[in-house]
């Protein structure tokens, strides 16, 4: 009876607050300065109404039309500012760095920024600066090794596995992204499953449609008991924890056995674990997730610009022969490979505008303004949360003429904005805004190039991608801008058919390519599936040899029925013939002739009883 009256003096409470803070927030605006445009909201709830739920990025695109390359809106009290230029974003982001390089706090993960377990999520602190310098260490020792060709197997295997089964193409390039930095963090492709699974877990912890706390912050402060995301967030970490430490113990113990290979955990321990280096690089602990969180972030990324890939070559089949045709140029009756790259500029340009033209993560990955700052005028407040919308950002018309359609020709031809010599060289990754601004550039940035120029460039040279048709010839229609709605978004599902370019040519290649990316893993379920296999043949030839003496034991019983009656025919007969009796002679077992008449006329199915166990081992 009690709740309605409290319920609205909490809500007057929150109103009040909220006054107040507007006006403090309008108190604390120096002279000469302004607001930030955007879209004005209802009391305490901002414009949240206004936001759907899916393709969020496309209204905040739409309010950056309206109010121009920067503007500020409310949701729940908090200030979001949207940048839709890359020249705002420089000047914030990358200028001003030493104020705009700290990260929110997630609600859903309030620990993101202090317990040093997130890298990329970490507040800008010491601890993140230490981490960030390790991470860049490990990353540029297995980029001078050309990532220890860990992107070529993996990109081998999965091109045979998509040649066996197109349709299942989303799950073979998660397999693809997450085995290969499972190998470059722990020097195997074992934790990948595991890893796939805590990698997503924690993107749904981290985006605002994975987990309401996101949206309306002070549900962070419902207790456990009654919290499903902080229980569900909890059980994730426990699993996320239990794959880090065991890997780092895995690598370890090959390391003590001199069976370790590359890695960045093995990297770490012959180099950077001597007493006195955890003040540099911090300790083995803190390195387990620096690691472990180097391979979530390629995990989490990397598999949307390939899915997007198959998306652009199925509405733009023009570009794929001209792709193809530079692949069979360069690389007659082969594979393209990494040390292939400067003699292929279309291909890299065709991978730096699958990620322009369908960005991985439209709406960027926040920053937070520890200051009070004015910018062209206008302030923003500290606290603010700061978005550099990648989908605006890569819609602008003066940098992308034509932005919608997919077109790698901006980066090959002089008369375009987005053109750089030599070609040799560009276009590459380095410095591309889809991989953040300032001290919060991605440092994974080889990894992803090196995947996706390999991914790309092998699905171009084996197959053909085309829509799939029905029945009566028309085309089974492919979606043009459908995505998941997290804050990695991907390519919702779509049907397509490969058909390999050479025919049973192809075939051959894929399956010697089979033979030597695949990892450790498969070979053990290969030695399993033929252990299982024996065993089948054991237990089929046993069944067939028990069917074989049973056919034997009844030919036998038979033949001696037949002597015994023509013994009894002989006794009652006057001078039976000598001859007549010899099948008295006879043993009851397996003779010639049992065994003869056996091959010829008896098999398993003669045998009912014994027909329902040969057929489960047939």
């Amino acid at each position: 009876m009690a709740a309605g009256p409290v319920f609205a003096i909490v809500l007057l409470l929150l109103y009040v607050a909220y006054l107040k803070k507007k006006e403090h927030n309008r108190n604390k605006i120096p002279p000469g300065a302004r607001p930030l445009p955007g879209p004005k909201g209802l009391p305490l709830l901002g414009r949240i109404h206004d936001v759907p739920a899916e393709k969020t990025w496309l209204k905040f695109y739409e309010w950056a039309k309206e109010y121009g390359p920067i503007y500020q809106m409310e949701i729940f009290g908090s200030v979001h500012v949207w940048i839709s230029s890359e020249a705002v974003a420089h000047d914030l982001l990358s200028r001003r760095a030493v104020i705009y390089s700290d990260r929110p706090m997630i609600p859903n993960l309030p620990n993101n920024r202090t317990g040093g377990e997130y890298l990329a999520l970490h507040g800008r602190n010491d601890t993140w600066k230490r981490q960030r310098k390790l991470a860049q260490h490990l990353m540029a020792q297995s980029a001078n090794a050309s990532l220890h060709n860990y992107p070529s197997k993996e990109r081998d295997r999965f091109l045979y596995l998509l040649y066996q089964d197109a349709s299942q193409y989303r799950e073979y390039i998660e397999q693809f992204t997450a085995r290969t930095v499972s190998r470059l963090s722990w020097g195997s492709p074992h934790p990948a499953n595991l890893l796939r699974e805590t990698t997503f877990g924690l993107l749904e912890t981290i985006s605002p449609s994975g987990a309401l706390p996101n949206i309306i912050s002070w549900l962070m402060h419902v207790p456990y008991c009654l919290s499903p995301w902080k229980q569900r967030e909890h059980a994730r970490h426990e699993v996320e924890a239990g794959l880090f430490k065991s890997s780092v113990r895995y690598v370890r113990d090959a390391v003590g056995a001199g069976t370790a290979d590359p890695s960045f955990v093995r990297t770490f321990v012959d180099t950077l674990s001597k007493p006195g280096d955890a003040a540099k690089w911090g300790a083995e602990a803190e390195a387990t997730y620096v690691v472990g969180q180097m391979a979530i972030a390629g995990a989490l990324t990397i598999g949307s610009p390939i899915q997007s890939f198959l998306l652009a070559m199925l509405h733009f089949p023009e570009w794929q022969h001209k792709l193809q045709l530079e692949i069979d140029d360069v690389c007659p009756g082969r594979c393209p490979e990494w040390d292939d790259r400067e003699k292929m500029p279309l291909l890299r340009a065709v991978v730096k505008e699958v990620i322009r033209w369908r960005p991985p993560v439209p709406t960027g990955i926040p920053h937070a303004v520890e200051k009070d700052d004015v910018y062209n005028g206008y302030f923003i407040p500290a606290g603010a949360t700061i978005h550099a919308l990648e989908w605006g950002i890569t819609r602008d018309e003066t940098t992308y003429p034509d932005a919608e359609t997919f077109n790698p020709a901006r980066w090959l031809e002089p008369k375009y904005p987005t053109y750089k010599e030599p070609l040799s060289m560009y276009p590459n990754l380095a410095g591309f805004s889809q991989f953040g601004f300032g001290r919060r550039t991605c440092q994974g940035v080889p990894i992803v190039e090196m995947d996706l120029f390999l991914a790309m460039g092998g699905m171009a040279w084996a197959f053909r991608i085309q829509k799939k048709r029905n029945a009566d010839g028309t085309e089974v229609p492919v979606h043009w801008n459908d995505f998941t709605p997290l804050l990695i978004a991907k390519p919702s599902p779509f049907e397509f058919d490969l058909v390999p370019r050479h025919g049973d040519a192809t075939a051959h290649a894929l399956r010697g390519m089979w033979e030597t990316g695949k990892g450790e893993d498969d070979e053990e379920l290969e030695r399993a599936a033929e252990r299982d296999r024996r065993s089948a043949e054991d237990r089929h030839r046993e069944v067939v040899v028990r069917a074989a003496v049973a056919a034997a034991a009844l030919v036998a019983r038979k033949e001696k029925e037949s002597a015994v009656a023509v013994e009894d025919d002989d006794a009652c007969s006057v001078g039976g013939s000598d001859t007549s009796g010899g099948s008295l002679l006879m043993a009851p077992g397996v003779t010639p002739k049992t065994a003869s008449s056996l091959s010829s006329t008896s098999s398993v199915s003669d045998f009912p009883q014994l027909r329902a166990e040969a057929d489960v081992w047939s």
